[in-house]
C-alpha cells in the first residue's frame, strides 16, 4: 500500500471533528488557557503535530525493513564507528545517536560528506501508521455517523438491535489511545516510571525528534505509542488486546441531547470516566446530539440502549468532557 505524503498528522481525526464543523470547515474552539473565549480554527490545522506518526532514523523499535529503507543513502558506502564496520542497517540505526562520530568512505577510501548523507537520511520518513489510520478507521467514519443518527435520533428510550460493534469498539479504542491524552492506565504507569527514572531530564533542542518532545519522558511515551499504534493497525499488541477484551465484556449506550445544550468534544475525545457511584464508563461524543457510552455488557452484546437525556444531564457530561481535555474543547 502506498504511504501518505501528509506531513501534519492528526491525533484527533478530521473526519471525527467534522460533526462539529461549520460549512466552511471551521470549528469553534475554546482553549482551556483562555476559558470563555471561543475562536474559529480550520479542522485541517488543529489537533495534530507535524510528522507525529512518522518512523524515522534512530527510533529504537525500527524493524529491519524500516532501517533498510531509512539508511538507503549510506548503504553504497563503508561506515566505520568506534573501531567497527557497521554492515547491517539495524546496527546503523542503533548507533545513529552518535552519527557525528561515524566515518563514511567510498570504495577508494575517500571521505563522504556526512552533512549531505544525514540530510538525505532525515528526509526519509515512513508513514504507514498515518496511512493505516485512514484506511482502517477514518475513511469509514462519516458513513458510520449517518448510520448512528438514523438508528438513534428518532428511536424512543429503550433498546435497538446492535450493529457495527467490532468497528465501534476498535474506533473507540483507537481514539482512547490516540488523543492528546492517551489511555489512562498507560499514562498512569508511564508517569510512575518516569517519576522514578526520567523526571526532569530535558533533551537539547537540536537533539529532539519533534519540537514538542522536550524531555526524555516525552520521547519514551512517543516511542511506545508509535510501537503500540503500529501493532494495533496490524491487529496485535496491547491496544488490540484492549479492544478485544472490551468487545467481549462491554457494550454501547447512546445518549441523545434533545434540548438547547449540545455535547461538546475535545482534543482527547474517547476516555474512561469514573462516575460518582464508582463505576467506570467510556465516553465518546459522536455528534453534538449523540454521546456514546461504553459500559459493562449485560445482554449478550445483541442490543444497544438509547436514552434521551435532560439538558442538565448534557451539561454534566460536558463538564466531564471538559475536565478530561488537555488543551481545548470543541463547541458547536
Amino acid at each position: 500500500m502506498a504511504e501518505t505524503q501528509a506531513k501534519y498528522h492528526h491525533l484527533v481525526p478530521q473526519t471525527y471533528m467534522s460533526a462539529w464543523a461549520h460549512g466552511n470547515g471551521t470549528l469553534n474552539i475554546e482553549f482551556l488557557s483562555d476559558s470563555g473565549n471561543v475562536v474559529e480554527r480550520n479542522k485541517e490545522k488543529i489537533a495534530g503535530i507535524t510528522d507525529f506518526h512518522s518512523i524515522k532514523a534512530g527510533m529504537p523499535f525500527c524493524t529491519q525493513a524500516d532501517t533498510d529503507t531509512i539508511f538507503t543513502p549510506v548503504t553504497p558506502y563503508t561506515v566505520e564507528y568506534d573501531g567497527n564496520i557497521l554492515q547491517a542497517t539495524l546496527e546503523m540505526n542503533e548507533a545513529y545517536y552518535d552519527f557525528d562520530d561515524w566515518n563514511i568512505t567510498r570504495d577508494d577510501g575517500t571521505l563522504v560528506s556526512k552533512k549531505s548523507i544525514k540530510r538525505e537520511i532525515e528526509k526519509i520518513k515512513l508513514k504507514d501508521i498515518e496511512s493505516n489510520w485512514s484506511t482502517k478507521y477514518e475513511n469509514r467514519w462519516a458513513s458510520t455517523v449517518l448510520s448512528i443518527e438514523a438508528a438513534v435520533l428518532s428511536a424512543p428510550n429503550g433498546s435497538i438491535a446492535a450493529f457495527d460493534q467490532d468497528y465501534f469498539m476498535k474506533f473507540f479504542t483507537a481514539l482512547d489511545w490516540r488523543g492528546f491524552k492517551s489511555n489512562q492506565q498507560f499514562e498512569d504507569i508511564l508517569n510512575a516510571l518516569c517519576c522514578e527514572i526520567l523526571e526532569g531530564v530535558e533533551i537539547p533542542e537540536t537533539d529532539r525528534i519533534l519540537p514538542s518532545l522536550k524531555t526524555a519522558s516525552d520521547e519514551m511515551r512517543h516511542y511506545l505509542l508509535l510501537q503500540y499504534y503500529r501493532k494495533y493497525l496490524n491487529e496485535t499488541g496491547v491496544i488490540y488486546q484492549d479492544a478485544m477484551a472490551n468487545l467481549q465484556h462491554t457494550n454501547f449506550h447512546f445518549l441523545v441531547a434533545d434540548g438547547p445544550t449540545m455535547f461538546i468534544t475535545s482534543d482527547s475525545p474517547a476516555f474512561i470516566y469514573k462516575r460518582d457511584d464508582g463505576k467506570l464508563e467510556g465516553l465518546l461524543p459522536i455528534t453534538p446530539k449523540i454521546l456514546m457510552v461504553k459500559g459493562k455488557c449485560s445482554d449478550g452484546n445483541t442490543l444497544y440502549y438509547v436514552t434521551h437525556i435532560t439538558d442538565d444531564a448534557v451539561k454534566h457530561y460536558n463538564d466531564v468532557i471538559r475536565a478530561n481535555a488537555v488543551e481545548f474543547v470543541i463547541i458547536k
